[in-house]
C-alpha cells in the first residue's frame, strides 16, 4: 500500500528529524474511480453519487478501533462500512481505496487498489466487510 506525499514526508520528518507527526482524530475510507495516487484524487464525486460521503474506520469509536492491531505490517479494517445507496442517474465503477484524515478534503494518508473493481449501480450500496481492507507497509 503505497502512502501518500504527505504522510511520506510527516513520517520521514518524524523519524529523522523528532518531529510529530500530526495523528488523525480519525481515519476516513474514500471510494476512487481510478489510481488515487500520492494526493487522493479521482474520489468518487457527488455529481455521479450524490449521497457518497467518506466512511469513518471506526464507525463513530475511537480511532484506534477503526483497523486491526499491526502485525506483520499488515492492519485490516475491524468494522464493517456501509456506504450510501448510489442515488446518481448511473453506475459508479469503484477501483481503489484511500485513508483521509478528514470527512471531506484533508489529507490522504495512503490508498491501494480494490481485489477487484466494482460497479455501484444506481439503488446498490457498497459494502467492505470486516478485514477485507488491508493495510500493508512494504
Amino acid at each position: 500500500m503505497p502512502i501518500s506525499d504527505y504522510a511520506g514526508n510527516n513520517l520521514l520528518n518524524s523519524l529523522l528529524r523528532g518531529v510529530a507527526f500530526p495523528l488523525p482524530a480519525k481515519v476516513y475510507i474514500s471510494l476512487h474511480t481510478g489510481d488515487p495516487g500520492r494526493t487522493g484524487v479521482n474520489e468518487v464525486t457527488l455529481a455521479a453519487w450524490p449521497a457518497y460521503i467518506r466512511k469513518d474506520a471506526a464507525d463513530g469509536g475511537n480511532v484506534d478501533t477503526g483497523f486491526s492491531a499491526a502485525a506483520s505490517r499488515n492492519s485490516k479494517n475491524a468494522k464493517q462500512l456501509i456506504y450510501p445507496v448510489n442515488d446518481g442517474a448511473g453506475n459508479v465503477t469503484v477501483s481503489y481505496w484511500a485513508l483521509f484524515d478528514a470527512p471531506t478534503g484533508g489529507n490522504c494518508l495512503a490508498y491501494g487498489p480494490l481485489s477487484s473493481s466494482r460497479t455501484v449501480q444506481p439503488g446498490d450500496v457498497f459494502v467492505v466487510d470486516v478485514n477485507k481492507l488491508t493495510a500493508t507497509v512494504n
